[in-house]
């Protein structure tokens, strides 16, 4: 959910980590890379992207907390690209706002960093789409302080680095702006999110 005290100045970078929605494991043989969305993450992803839109982008007339993204950058992964995909529609980007890094299959923190540090100086908020246990050591390690206590499938979380540069994105930096997840959207506001993470168990 947001926070009371958000970053303004135009010096900043701002980063917003998404973990793929839920995908299937019904379909023997099929390699992991090749893993389709089952249908609890094609319910999460666009409601989470509506979420996302309305109250940190300005969408539907909202009050606009940050800058919208310049550019989606997504693992290669099916599960992770369709969730970047459904989120690139619902922002109402453009085709070529979304692109994909082959460094962010199951990588680990490390190697995001390494990622992060590449983006174009010119971008000022970039949404990166990819894979737990790296992704959320990843979004823990960049924060000042530890926030993240874990990251279900489709969750988001918004920070804001303390640079004007990506290349000067280092650990323990990022100031936290939103954690959002599908179960805490449906917990809160159960009339418009109702039912996005129920399903097959706990992620």
């Amino acid at each position: 959910m947001p926070n009371t005290a958000l970053p303004t100045t135009r010096r900043m970078k701002y980063l917003t980590v998404i973990r793929h929605a839920k995908s299937s494991w019904d379909q023997p043989g099929v390699p992991d890379h090749d893993r389709v969305l089952n249908e609890r993450g094609r319910r999460a992803a666009p409601a989470v992207a509506a979420f996302l839109h309305r109250t940190y982008f300005g969408g539907g007339g909202g009050e606009k907390l940050l800058p919208a993204p310049d550019f989606l950058v997504s693992s290669t992964a099916l599960r992770a690209l369709t969730t970047a995909q459904i989120m690139r529609d619902t922002f109402g980007m453009a085709a070529d706002g979304l692109l994909l890094d082959s460094k962010l299959y199951l990588a680990e923190p490390q190697v995001i960093l390494g990622v992060v540090r590449g983006f174009d100086e010119s971008w000022n908020h970039v949404c990166i789409f990819g894979h737990n246990p790296g992704l959320h050591e990843f979004a823990d390690k960049l924060l000042v302080r530890a926030n993240v206590p874990k990251m279900p499938t489709c969750t988001a979380v918004l920070m804001a680095l303390p640079h004007e540069f990506w290349g000067l994105a280092d650990w323990h930096e990022a100031q936290l702006i939103g954690y959002i997840t599908p179960k805490s959207l449906e917990r809160r506001f159960p009339e418009l999110y109702g039912n996005i993470s129920q399903g097959d168990g706990d992620d």
